[in-house]
C-alpha cells in the first residue's frame, strides 16, 4: 500500500471518462490544483474567517495564562469553526470525486446540510488542538527557561499530536459524507486508523508538520494560512485517505445511485407535468 492510494482504489466519477484511471500521487495533486484551485482557495478564505473568532478568543485566554479560559474559548469558537471546516472538506472531496458543479452553489448547499452535524465535532476539534498547542508551548517554554520536562512528557506530547490527527483525518470526511452519530464516526475513525495505519500516519504527519511550520513562522504564518492554509493540508490528507474511505463506505457508488434516483424522480415529474399540459 503506497502513501497515496492507487488508481484501483477509486471508482469512475462525474467528469471522468469511463474506465479511464485517475492520476495518482503528485500528478493527481497538480491536476486538482489546476482544475479546482479557485473553489478550494475561496473555501479556504471562508474557513480562515470562520476560525478567526476561535483564534482571537483562545489568544485572549493565552494572554491571561489560563488554560480553562483557552479551552472554554475553543469550545465556543468551535461552533462556527466546525461548519466552515466541513465546508472546506466538502469542497476538496467533491474535487477528488471529479464532481462537476458551480462551487458557490454546492458550498452553500453543503454548508446548510452539514451545519448541525459539524458543530459538536468543531467544538471537539478546537478544544483538542488548543490543548495540544498549550502542551507544545509548555514543553518549549520550560526548555527555554532551562528545565527539561523529561522524555516521557515529550513522547506523550508527540504521540498525542500524531494519534489525534490520525483520528481527525478520517473523522472530518465522514462528517461531510455520512449521516450518522458522532460516536459512530469516532468508532469508524479508530477502525480506519488501525486498518490503514500507513495512510493514517502519513496524513497526520502532513497536518502536524504543516501547522507546525505555520506557527513557527508567525507572523508570516498568517500569510501562509491565507494562501495555503486549510485547502493545502486538507487536499493532501484527503488524497491520502480517500481511497480507504471509498473502499470501506462505497462513497462514490452510493452518491452515483443517489444522483440517478434524483434524476429519475425529476424526469418523472417532468413527464407528469407534460402529460397534464397535454390533457389541458
Amino acid at each position: 500500500m503506497s502513501l497515496f492510494p492507487s488508481a484501483n482504489d477509486f471508482k469512475s466519477g462525474p467528469g471522468v471518462e469511463k474506465d479511464a484511471p485517475r492520476k495518482t500521487g503528485v500528478g493527481r495533486f497538480f491536476e486538482l490544483v489546476g482544475r479546482d484551485m479557485s473553489g478550494m482557495f475561496l473555501a479556504n478564505l471562508l474557513t480562515c474567517l470562520g476560525f478567526l473568532p476561535v483564534i482571537c478568543l483562545v489568544y485572549i485566554g493565552f494572554l491571561m495564562n489560563s488554560l480553562p479560559v483557552m479551552v472554554l474559548s475553543a469550545a465556543v469558537g468551535g461552533i462556527l469553526a466546525g461548519p466552515v471546516l466541513a465546508g472546506m472538506y466538502d469542497t476538496v472531496l467533491r474535487a477528488l470525486r471529479d464532481e462537476a458543479g458551480y462551487w458557490w452553489t454546492t458550498y452553500r448547499k453543503a454548508f446548510r446540510q452539514n451545519f448541525k452535524a459539524s458543530i459538536l465535532p468543531g467544538m471537539l476539534y478546537c478544544v483538542v488542538v488548543t490543548v495540544q498547542v498549550f502542551l507544545v508551548y509548555f514543553c518549549f517554554n520550560m526548555l527555554y527557561h532551562g528545565t527539561n520536562v523529561g522524555v516521557g512528557m515529550w513522547v506523550a506530547t508527540v504521540l498525542n499530536l500524531i494519534l489525534l490527527h490520525m483520528l481527525f483525518s478520517y473523522m472530518w470526511p465522514q462528517i461531510v459524507l455520512l449521516d450518522q452519530p458522532l460516536s459512530q464516526t469516532l468508532k469508524n475513525s479508530v477502525n480506519c486508523m488501525i486498518a490503514f495505519l500507513p495512510h493514517a500516519l502519513a496524513a497526520a504527519i502532513v497536518q502536524v508538520l504543516f501547522w507546525g511550520v505555520v506557527i513557527l513562522c508567525m507572523p508570516l504564518g498568517l500569510l501562509l494560512m491565507l494562501v495555503f492554509g486549510f485547502w493545502f493540508v486538507t487536499e493532501v490528507s484527503c488524497q491520502i485517505v480517500y481511497g480507504d474511505l471509498d473502499r470501506v463506505f462505497h462513497i462514490e457508488e452510493s452518491i452515483r445511485k443517489l444522483k440517478d434516483a434524483e434524476l429519475e424522480a425529476a424526469l418523472r415529474e417532468d413527464y407528469a407535468a407534460a402529460e397534464d399540459d397535454t390533457e389541458e
